[in-house]
């Protein structure tokens, strides 16, 4: 095709500039991967002509045989970002079985490009091979049911830079990104993804296999970014996307796999089932995915991948309703310790325990319903709505029937753990049960946490550490998993390290400044950077809109450090009734042990952390300290806290 460096195109708000490989919405560039924008040049420069299936998939990939798939997705990618509905399209029509038409009126400026595609098919001479772009969504099912149920043809870069059929690069590391709603049914969202966690579980469940936590995975729900972006931002060798079409008594499911550095299509394929079986779905798209990247699978492994599920399929959609609503509070994203200020609607938490409970209504044989009230009972416990000693036994009723019906169920050995470690104080029991929860989902994020707090609390301050930062490496955009890994850093005594994590994290989650401004400010206390320390603090309350900033900030001046610390006592023994942090950083070692025997006498789980809590050390040698500690079944405090 010749090209002229004045040539643009104009439709709509849309300004398209072939030769710069931009395009611009009012002004703005609207970012594309090369393939899209290959794409997208030839359907407008072919305005008003049909152009036929097998032409463009000539024209785009001259090279390489790939599945039409591919170029559906490339005119998902492009509807998505011209904002254009596959069901009423102002610019790209799609006629079914044929191919597409660029239907939006074009204004040209400068020379006409010399070579359209015809509707024939004629592949234009200067379109170059690059890679596939991101594909989030397959467009309407027509265009998508010419993709035969097998594997599809791939090709992957030489070390020369060519590309060679059948060779597939080596992966590692992998996100299942959320599939797309295709039902005709927009409220089946909640389906698609559930069938995403459902995926995303069945592959965590491999060893060998980095695997993203679906919290971080869902950060990128309807984004624009491309797939090596998502790549890049998630750290993965790999994605897999879908889209999942439910109707009364069926489901299909495409999935296919993407290599992320390159967005380049590796493998699809249709699937089809009924309702009760979509369990087995689930673990044969794990199956076949794993089987496509030859990623080694242990023999326990390969049988929970091969296990077969039957569920009633009333009992499993108030099962995926409920994951709908967990995830829609953002539970697990957001939720702090006991004693913070409830972090997520309380409503939709409920709401979801309520579909959990019906689908174990609806099928008292169904595992992951019990798995999932066990979960509810634990959110609300967390978010503070049920006390811990109401929620424990409900948690652990929930998870014996669980496992009875499913030992494999990583899900409910961690809620068991969640029970023995911050409400039964079972110490080792909580130890075997956040172990064997890992063994059976070594991706499992959240279990990985639970075990860095055990370890906290076993004064295993590095390994604690460790556990926290693979927590985080497999969710890492999850607020919980980055704000503990700087807790734990800051009980490891890893001042530097703890505050570069903490402001980390607050730069990601600015929202959630209250808490983590205090927690800035504790590093600072330890390093006796006293200044900084009351600057975080008064972030802190700031933002948390506490009415003592002005108060606190005279007594400050007034007093400096230790004033400022007396009247924060002061006002908290008038609000809260208590301040152990505060009376330990003043060395108030009979105010604090009267608060720390009051947090004992409540059950609280945060006595827990008193052997390693840097504010401490000031106390931590009195005899009224050891004995709490002896007390609440913990060894003595040691020497060596790393």
């Amino acid at each position: 095709m010749a090209t002229d460096p004045q040539v643009a195109y104009e439709f709509g708000q849309f300004t398209l500039v072939p030769t710069e490989k931009r395009l611009l919405c009012d002004g703005k560039v609207v970012p594309l991967a090369p393939k899209v924008f290959d794409t997208l040049v030839l359907l407008v420069k072919n305005q008003g002509r049909l152009l036929e299936r097998e032409g463009l998939l000539r024209a785009l990939w001259p090279h390489s045989v790939v599945e039409e798939v591919a170029l559906a997705h490339n005119v998902s990618q492009l509807r998505k970002a011209l904002g254009d509905p596959a069901e009423d399209p102002k610019f790209i029509e799609t006629v079914p079985k044929r191919g597409y038409r660029f239907i939006a009126a074009v204004r040209q400026r400068g020379e006409p490009l010399a070579e359209p595609l015809a509707s024939g098919g004629e592949t234009p001479s200067a379109v170059r091979h690059t890679p596939r772009s991101r594909a989030a969504i397959l467009g309407a099912f027509a265009a998508v049911l010419v993709l035969a149920a097998g594997t599809a043809v791939y090709v992957h870069l030489s070390p020369t830079g060519k590309r060679v059929a059948g060779v597939l690069p080596a992966i590692h590391s992998l996100a299942v990104l959320p599939f797309e709603n295709l039902s005709a049914d927009k409220e089946q969202e909640y389906f698609a993804d559930g069938m995403t966690d459902a995926l995303t579980t069945d592959l965590a469940q491999i060893g060998s296999l980095r695997v993203i936590s679906r919290t971080s995975a869902m950060q990128f729900k309807g984004s624009k970014e491309t797939l090596p972006q998502v790549g890049r931002d998630l750290q993965v060798d790999a994605l897999v996307e879908g889209t999942v079409a439910r109707g009364k008594n069926r489901v299909r499911v495409i999935a296919q796999l993407v290599e992320a550095s390159s967005d380049y299509h590796l493998w699809a394929r249709i699937y089809e089932r009924d309702l009760k079986d979509v369990l087995a779905l689930q673990d044969e798209i794990a199956q076949d995915i794993a089987e496509q990247i030859r990623v080694k699978l242990t023999p326990k492994e390969r049988s929970l991948l091969i296990q077969v599920h039957a569920v009633d399929p009333e009992a499993l959609d108030a099962y995926l309703r409920g994951r709908y609503w967990a995830y829609k509070a953002d539970l697990w994203r957001i939720c702090g310790t006991s004693g913070s200020p409830p972090c997520v609607s309380q409503s939709e938490a409920w709401k979801a325990l309520e579909y959990y409970q019906k689908a174990i209504a609806k099928d008292p044989s169904y595992a992951l319903g019990y798995a999932g009230v066990a979960d509810g009972f634990v959110v609300l416990a967390v978010s503070g709505g049920l006390p811990y000693k109401e929620a424990s036994p409900k948690i652990n009723e929930a998870a014996l029937k669980a496992l009875a019906l499913d030992p494999s169920l990583a899900e409910a050995h961690s809620s068991l753990a969640f029970v023995k470690l911050f409400n039964d104080w079972d110490f080792s029991g909580a130890d075997a049960e956040l172990k064997q929860a890992i063994a059976l989902n070594p991706n499992f994020a959240r279990a990985h946490t639970w075990y860095s707090y055990y370890l906290v609390v076993m004064e295993r301050l590095n390994e604690a550490v460790k556990e926290s930062e693979r927590a985080r490496n497999l969710d890492p955009f999850d607020f919980y998993a980055n704000e503990w890994l700087g807790q734990a850093l800051y009980h490891a005594r890893q001042y530097d390290d703890a505050l570069r994590q903490q402001r980390r994290t607050l730069e990601m989650f600015p929202d959630r400044g209250g808490r983590l401004y205090f927690e800035i400010a504790e590093v600072y206390e330890q390093k006796k950077m006293f200044a900084e320390a009351f600057a975080a603090r008064q972030q802190s309350d700031t933002l948390s809109k506490c009415p003592c900033v002005t108060t606190l900030s005279e007594a400050y001046q007034r007093a400096g450090w230790r004033g400022y610390l007396s009247k924060t006592v002061q006002l908290m023994e008038e609000v809260h009734g208590c301040d152990v942090h505060d009376y330990a950083l003043l060395n108030d070692e009979a105010h604090a042990m009267t608060c720390l025997e009051r947090v004992y006498e409540e059950h609280s789980p945060a006595i827990l952390f008193v052997r390693t809590a840097p504010e401490l050390d000031s106390i931590r040698s009195s005899t009224r300290f050891r004995g709490l500690v002896r007390r609440i079944g913990l060894p003595q405090p040691s020497s060596d806290k790393n």
